[in-house]
């Protein structure tokens, strides 16, 4: 905590999983079988969340300062920053980066896996970046199949809302909020025996129906933790 704060003031984190359904994905690409036994194996699953607020009881909102993280497989756990004490009901944010952010500094060492050109910085940021393989077979039993979905663009900037569920910021403690992120859901409605909606690659793709797409499920991605 800053010493500036007026009021008491409590640290917020996020606990981040990486989910397909009910398993959670390790670092080792390995398939998951899905309830509906389809099978899905997971090498890449990063994604930027920014602009991070906290809904009060009464529905107002207190923004946290530069909140912004980079999800990747292998860590779970990230500061947000510092929130006044206070019960809460919610917790709201965005995939990707503000405009004023996603244009890249090639003088920065950051994780070019989330860059979409290396020599046009205004192309900007990838803000969803999930790498695998799928079984498109109908009866479930083809061979796993690549797809790659490279989100991003000032247009597919999402917000997120999370349902209503309390927490209270404690003074000097951390307060977490416990989510999981279901990659599997970004599945939903696309037809991906169809293998041209297995592949959002460029910025121009980001315009195509499939990626638009893409960005309609992404809220749905994330779960409280039980």
């Amino acid at each position: 905590m800053t010493d500036d704060h007026p009021a008491p003031w409590g640290k917020v984190m996020f606990h981040l999983h990486s989910y397909i359904e009910d398993e959670e994905i390790d670092l080792y690409n390995i398939p998951y079988t899905t309830h509906a036994g389809r099978s899905i194996s997971v090498k890449i699953a990063q994604l930027y969340i920014s602009d991070v607020e906290l809904v009060k009881l009464d529905g107002s909102v207190y923004a946290i300062p530069d909140s912004k993280l980079l999800k990747r497989l292998d860590v779970d756990t990230y500061v947000i920053g510092d929130a006044p004490v206070g019960n809460y009901k919610s917790v709201r944010f965005k995939v990707g980066l503000p405009p004023a952010s996603n244009q890249i500094d090639f003088s920065n060492t950051s994780d070019s896996v989330m860059w979409f050109s290396k020599t046009k910085a205004d192309d900007g940021y990838i803000f969803l970046n999930v790498q695998g393989a799928i079984d498109t077979s109908e009866a479930l039993t083809g061979i796993l199949t690549p797809f790659v979905y490279k989100i991003g663009s000032n247009v597919n900037y999402k917000q997120v809302t999370m349902p209503d569920r309390g927490y209270t910021v404690v003074a000097g403690d951390v307060q977490y909020v416990h989510l999981i992120v279901d990659f599997n859901r970004l599945f939903s409605g696309i037809k991906i025996n169809d293998n041209a909606n297995l592949f959002v690659k460029t910025v121009a793709d980001n315009s195509s129906p499939v990626a638009l797409k893409i960005v309609t499920n992404i809220p749905s991605l994330f779960t409280y933790e039980q």
